[in-house]
């Protein structure tokens, strides 16, 4: 389509006014752009869909559009910026995934925080999910006794071998495992890895034959102790420093030690003790687990891909981690995945650049903000705008400007006439701006709009004309994007999910909520989720809020975002 034009384009077709219409609405949410973004009249936008190299795009990756869209913000002197993040990597959630390795969502990059919740999420629940999934201690997961490892167990102990430095916690994990994945895919031959070299003059000193003495020594230490008997790092290493004199030998040798395969059938076995957090090794037939010798090992893109979800599935997927939990930290560990999901919505404030003052002698700059008189319920202010003045300007000078600066941002304002400046009631319209008021000073202004306050009405909510209450048991009041119901009688909405609906269940045809079902069942019916509420059927149908609506307005004040690679 052309602008101005009926016919589209690329096939012809003459178009009337609806088709035109909602051709612009396709197009819109087109899901194959690599950046869709909105930015209103007044400085405030959302982020809607950034794709990456997963998402289509051949040349820039996630990161370069991410950039590109920070500076345009900032050049476009944007005030904040909202995005809804359900973002994918590798086909996992990447603001879990990127929670545990980073601390913070994706975002976090760019300086976007955390938003708003789902459920009455808040920041500090948010950060505090973060924090206890992703410092888990690794040990933990070895606490059995059982000889026989597990698949889970055995991955985990692969990359400790891999590693340079004692992985501990789940961050530690996934970011060791994020970074061999980075350096692979950045390689002209992604099946490839290399180890650090030995960088230093010590380590360049010690020959091959020095290498094999101190792993002849371990072994020897290893093969001389009872049957299935752990020994840990500094163990071992005093044993085999009566063979070897350099300590640093030993120490690298140790961490080369680990998967190492033996001509007789065994293989090294390595692990981190759940009571010490010591590393600690021991010799395994190969029957229980056929190893890769860690210090030749290659792991390729799509062994670290396969490896990467496997953890992922068994240690921070809620819908698929609890068998793989120990007890101590099962639930907890759950809760935590859960809530990061939950909050999906992140903010970026770019104020600081949007209301910058310009140095011009002959300007003058000033920001100012509205009262409505006789305003009517539930009405809430604008935010400030930035009005600029001639050096001589007047008081009315400054009414009339300021006036018109909202006129041409807001629809509801089209009719607004400043009449009052509160804070300075004793001068008349005709002093001069600069007698009262600084440059780049904040100033209050109140007025009415003309005729009725239908327009008002018309367009002051966020998200449309529909007028709802949301009053759900989770101590949501608002609209935060999830999967809602209305009840039948008291037309209230609340959370599927907190009403005892499963979100991969079918919104039932009727609904009543806890409070009305109350009087007439007794207690223990209604809504409720975690108050155990259950459903009462009614004659009126049901009303369903979706979790994503229309990529523009359905998903509350917050955009989304797609792939990210």
């Amino acid at each position: 389509m052309v602008a101005g034009e009926s016919r589209c384009a690329l096939c012809n077709f003459d178009m009337d006014g609806e088709e035109i219409e909602e051709c612009a609405y396709l197009h819109l949410d087109d899901s194959s752009h690599l950046l869709h973004a909105v930015v209103h009249a007044n400085g405030y936008g959302h982020l809607l869909r950034v794709n990456g190299r997963e998402g289509g795009s051949r040349f820039l990756t996630g990161r370069d559009i991410m950039s590109l869209w920070d500076r345009l913000c900032k050049v476009l002197h944007v005030r904040k910026v909202t995005v809804m993040d359900i973002s994918k990597k590798h086909g996992m959630d990447y603001r879990l995934l990127h929670a545990v390795t980073s601390g913070h969502p994706w975002y976090g990059e760019w300086g976007y925080k955390f938003g708003a919740g789902s459920f009455a999420l808040t920041s500090e629940t948010y950060q505090n999910a973060v924090d206890m999934l992703s410092s888990i201690q690794l040990a933990l997961y070895f606490s059995n006794r059982s000889p026989i490892r597990t698949p889970l167990q055995n991955t985990i102990a692969l990359y400790w071998a891999l590693s340079d430095r004692q992985l501990v916690t789940l961050r530690d994990l996934f970011r060791f495992i994020m970074h061999l994945l980075h350096q692979a895919q950045k390689m002209s031959k992604p099946s490839t890895y290399k180890r650090k070299e030995l960088a230093s003059d010590v380590l360049c000193a010690w020959t091959k034959d020095d290498f094999d003495r101190a792993e002849a020594a371990m072994l020897k230490v290893l093969r001389v102790v009872q049957t299935g008997q752990w020994v840990s790092w500094r163990a071992l290493r005093g044993a085999a420093s009566k063979a070897v004199d350099s300590q640093e030998l030993l120490d690298y040798s140790l961490r080369e030690l680990g998967g190492k395969q033996l001509d007789d059938g065994h293989f090294v076995a390595v692990r981190c003790n759940a009571e010490t957090s010591a590393i600690e090794y021991r010799l395994e037939s190969s029957s229980i687990r056929s190893p890769v010798n860690a210090a030749t090992f290659e792991p390729s893109v799509e062994h670290l891909l396969h490896d990467l979800r496997f953890l992922y599935d068994a240690l921070l997927n809620p819908e698929s981690m609890l068998s793989s939990q120990p007890e101590v930290v099962g639930s907890s560990a759950h809760s935590a995945a859960a809530k990061i999901l939950d909050c999906k919505q992140f903010i970026k404030h770019y104020d600081k650049h949007a209301l910058r003052t310009p140095s011009n002698p002959f300007l003058l700059s000033v920001r100012c903000s509205i009262e409505l008189l006789d305003h009517p319920k539930d009405y809430t202010a604008p935010p400030e705008e930035l009005v600029l003045l001639p050096a001589s300007a007047t008081l009315a000078e400054l009414k009339v400007q300021a006036s018109r600066a909202f006129q041409e941002t807001y629809l509801m304002f089209q009719s607004f006439q400043a009449e009052q400046l509160p804070d300075f009631p004793n001068f008349s319209d005709t002093t001069p701006v600069k007698h009262v008021l600084g440059s780049g000073q904040l100033v209050r202004l109140r007025g009415r709009c003309t005729g009725d306050y239908r327009r008002i009405v018309q367009f002051r909510m966020e998200r449309g004309l529909e007028n709802w209450t949301v009053d759900c048991s989770c101590g949501a009041k608002d609209d935060d994007g999830e999967r809602m119901l209305a009840c039948d009688v008291c037309g209230v909405w609340q959370h599927t999910r907190c009403s005892g609906i499963s979100d991969f269940e079918e919104v039932p045809e009727n609904f009543i909520c806890r409070k009305c079902a109350s009087p007439r069942k007794g207690k223990g019916h209604g809504g409720g989720g975690s108050n155990g509420g259950g459903r009462v059927e009614v004659s009126a149908a049901g009303r369903c809020k979706d979790e994503i609506g229309s990529s523009v307005g359905g998903a509350g004040k917050f955009g989304r975002m797609a792939t990210v690679g």
